[in-house]
């Protein structure tokens, strides 16, 4: 099913990755450090916001399937093959020989990454690129996908010459989704393993181990979400189609 462009290039849509932006911008440019819980309730709101929107305007606005959004398990096997050769690739190329710090600088990131992770394979795998695929195609919309995954990164304040390499990094990601429609091929192996790198190269987050359990009342709301899509979906696949009336019988009159 087509989308079509107008809804792939509708005023909601922009809205939404807008607000997603805006959300971190706020957290990382206006609060920053100096204001942790201002931080951290600006950020869980754009990773909350950019899992719970795509999935009730997908299940309860479209009436579709969580697959629409890559959340599925019928090719799952597939999907992990490509998650596991892709991470082991981008594993080689940062983490391999790499000494991690003491565990309280890399653990807290490593959830951190995986909860962000898991935002980005939804909102930018399965909901922009799916859509942006279906309004032009698979080359543009995986090119735009990468461009607008690259954008985004503006929210955590980071420069021009970071946002080109994301933009590279974002065409990788695309192409692993791409090919198993399912985000299990980039989460959460692939997505996750860049973020922690990244993290830990640039030294520029530090996380207490209380930050784990902040990271995983995000993750529960994200889960609560997609466990009610998901009786949604049952209860419809188990109820009856609906009757539909047949014709009245006219007699003919009689002579």
């Amino acid at each position: 099913m087509r989308i079509g462009k107008r809804a792939a290039g509708s005023p909601a849509f922009a809205a939404l990755y807008a607000a997603v932006v805006g959300l971190f911008r706020v957290a990382f440019a206006v609060f920053t450090t100096g204001n942790t819980a201002g931080l951290f309730l600006t950020f869980g709101a754009g990773l909350v916001l950019g899992v719970v929107v795509p999935v009730v305007y997908t299940v309860w606005g479209r009436g579709r399937s969580l697959g629409d959004l890559g959340l599925r398990l019928d090719n799952w096997r597939r999907a992990a093959a490509l998650g596991v050769s892709f991470a082991a690739v981008q594993f080689t190329l940062t983490l391999w020989g790499y000494d991690l710090p003491r565990p309280v600088e890399w653990i807290p990131l490593l959830v951190m990454s995986l909860v962000v992770g898991f935002f980005e394979a939804v909102f930018f795998r399965g909901f922009v690129q799916n859509r942006l695929e279906a309004s032009f195609g698979t080359v543009r919309g995986v090119g735009g996908a990468a461009v607008l995954y690259g954008l985004y990164h503006v929210g955590y304040g980071m420069g021009a010459a970071d946002i080109v390499f994301l933009v590279g990094l974002g065409v990788v990601y695309a192409v692993a989704f791409a090919l198993a429609r399912n985000i299990i091929a980039v989460w959460p192996l692939l997505t996750p393993l860049g973020s922690l790198f990244n993290n830990l190269q640039t030294g520029g987050i530090h996380l207490p181990w209380a930050s784990i359990a902040g990271f995983a009342d995000i993750a529960v709301a994200m889960a609560v979400v997609i466990w009610l899509a998901m009786r949604r979906q049952r209860r419809q696949r188990l109820s009856p189609p609906p009757t539909v009336p047949a014709p009245e019988q006219r007699t003919p009159a009689s002579a």
